[in-house]
């Protein structure tokens, strides 16, 4: 059973683009630096009515649990974290477990 890890953030209104822009890229190089990520996807949000004010997502697919908690504690995630978190005023961290 696969992992799907989704995250979703809110930038504070004083980011700017070229810092949204440095986020977009550092998730992007996560696989690269992280064996346990199998695809991941992220992009900017579609404008939903029902989409509590979210700018953009994160979807990680980890092959199982397993390889989640792998990636958690991970050195650069945890440097991702680090670069984000201060951009922030929402995040939405859900996790979901399929056949696909």
């Amino acid at each position: 059973m696969a992992i799907h890890h989704i995250v979703l953030y809110k930038f504070k209104p004083e980011v700017t683009p070229e810092q949204k822009q440095n986020v977009r890229d550092s998730v992007s190089a996560l696989p690269s630096q992280v064996p346990a990520i199998q695809n991941l996807i992220t992009g900017e949000t579609v404008y939903n009515h029902l989409g509590h004010g979210f700018d953009e997502g994160v979807i990680c697919v980890f092959e199982s649990q397993a390889k989640l908690n792998e990636y958690r504690p991970h050195k650069a995630l945890v440097d991702y974290q680090a670069l984000l978190d201060p951009l922030l005023e929402g995040l939405l961290i859900f996790d979901i477990e399929s056949s696909a």
